[in-house]
């Protein structure tokens, strides 16, 4: 291996200055044909969602994992397969390489920050024309061309996390007066100095304690696990409850009791229960749903038996097993 990179070494030193540029040129646009190769294939890794049926919760976590990206080339090759997909029309000038994936990347960005800014969506025919706007341009003229057609408020400065040699993580945050005004009111109103990490921290145990409970990881305290006996339900409003509740199941097929999300959230220990061709199981712990093993649309019930435990991914992945690519198509644009 040592030989033979030297000899390429040799090779290349050896070139005249001609063949040097030419050379450079060549290997340049292969370098783009095979990028947009690389994209094509992504696409239809998408579309057959074959990158969840061998594990991976989503196609980010297959490029790095699997294929080795770092996470910003990921990421652009990702949101150039898809502007690609949505907009046929600039394959041709990727491959020539008139447009980049940073530029293509830059405007889908843009575009999604304008539609949830402006609660519309830009029309196929505008980000065509966007996108192809953006040929030949540099990456500071791309910038200004995108800000002067979407005119939308700059988003909010990203969180920055970096890990500390002792251990903890240092996180950088920018808040506007209005955000911290209202750290200042819950300050006010507290009656007591307190520091905004105590206060962050806080308010976030309180909605991790609400959403272990929503998800059954953790048990609901009810009326019957308190301690003074007077304060025990009456037979008769037992008996008004259990009633409810049944009505409430009835009424809604898909309403899962905390009992049994709780159940299922212990069997699966918190984790996505896919398993791939290999028996590997998903490592996920993100975005995990309750699902049914036999739609409720095909009869299924909400019982311990027919719940488990997925990724938002292998969600859609088992639905599209069962009612078939045609249906999900409509939910799943990747797909179509």
């Amino acid at each position: 291996m040592a030989n033979a990179v030297e000899n390429q070494t040799q090779d290349i030193r050896s070139m005249t200055n001609q063949e040097l540029v030419h050379k450079i040129c060549d290997v340049t646009k292969e370098e783009r044909r095979i990028t947009i190769e690389v994209l094509r294939l992504l696409r239809e890794i998408e579309r057959r969602q074959l990158f969840a049926e061998l594990g991976h919760s989503s196609l980010f976590a297959y490029c790095t994992n699997v294929l080795r990206y770092s996470e910003a080339a990921a990421c652009r090759r990702i949101e150039a397969m898809r502007a690609m997909r949505e907009t046929p029309e600039i394959e041709v000038k990727l491959e020539s390489g008139e447009l980049g994936l940073s530029a293509v990347t830059q405007a889908r960005t843009t575009i999604r920050h304008h539609e949830k800014f402006a609660k519309a969506k830009v029309t196929p025919e505008k980000r065509k024309d966007a996108m192809l706007s953006l040929c030949g341009q540099s990456k500071r003229e791309a910038d200004k061309a995108l800000a002067l057609e979407f005119s939308t408020p700059l988003p909010t400065t990203p969180v920055v996390q970096r890990e500390t040699a002792r251990g903890t993580t240092r996180v950088t945050i920018e808040f506007t007066e209005d955000e911290m005004e209202v750290f200042n009111e819950i300050k006010r109103l507290s009656g007591h100095p307190q520091n905004l990490k105590d206060t962050i921290l806080r308010l976030a145990a309180e909605e991790l304690t609400q959403l272990k409970k929503s998800r059954g990881e953790m048990p609901v305290r009810t009326r019957h696990s308190v301690s003074s006996k007077e304060n025990l339900p009456s037979p008769a409003e037992e008996k008004n409850e259990a009633n409810r509740r049944t009505s409430a199941m009835t009424k809604s097929p898909r309403s899962i009791p905390i009992s049994i999300k709780r159940s299922a959230w212990d069997k699966a220990g918190g984790r996505c229960e896919f398993r791939n061709a290999d028996g590997e199981r998903c490592d996920t712990k993100h975005a995990l749903e309750y699902d049914h093993i036999s739609p409720v649309a095909m009869g299924g019930h909400s019982n311990k038996e027919n719940l488990r435990l997925l990724c938002r991914q292998h969600n859609l992945l088992a639905a599209t097993q069962t009612l078939g690519p045609k249906l999900m198509s409509s939910f799943v644009p990747a797909i179509r």
